[in-house]
């Protein structure tokens, strides 16, 4: 029984303090990308990486080496989609939306020309049924009308 109640004691006491700890420390920022660096990164899982790298077919470290190449390319394009974001100004902003706005303008006048010329060609061009009549005209010429080949 007293060893039960120690236990009970020494968890709340262990909980109570975690908790008291974790309230006093809030990480923000450039802290967290610190703390998520420490946490994945420690000399023995880069020891084994190593080894583990060392074992590769030849073929597969040029594979690595060429996505991490383009990985890094990558991310370098969007830091500097992300400089050339934070350095647009407002009149720049504005001038991009004008141009996008008269964008989709040309787009519903392509698309209303486009909505106009189809139904030209609809009204121009002869319906199946025209077209079989036709054809029955022209085979009704040169048959003998049983419908037969070779007869």
């Amino acid at each position: 029984m007293k060893s039960k109640m120690m236990i009970v004691t020494v968890l709340t006491i262990g909980c109570g303090a975690s908790v008291a700890m974790s309230a006093d420390v809030v990480p923000k920022g450039d802290q967290l990308k610190v703390q998520d660096r420490l946490q994945t990164f420690s000399p023995t899982l880069q020891k084994d990486q190593t080894r583990l790298q060392e074992c590769l077919p030849t073929e597969l470290k040029t594979s690595v080496q060429d996505m991490t190449q383009a990985r890094d390319k990558y991310q370098q394009q969007l830091r500097d989609q992300q400089k050339e974001v934070a350095v647009c100004t407002d009149a720049k902003r504005d001038q991009l939306r004008d141009q996008l706005k008269d964008q989709i303008k040309d787009q519903v006048k392509d698309r209303e020309q486009i909505r106009e010329r189809l139904q030209e060609l609809r009204q121009n061009l002869p319906t199946h049924q025209e077209l079989m009549e036709q054809a029955r005209e022209k085979g009704g010429t040169g048959g003998s009308g049983t419908g037969r080949r070779g007869e």
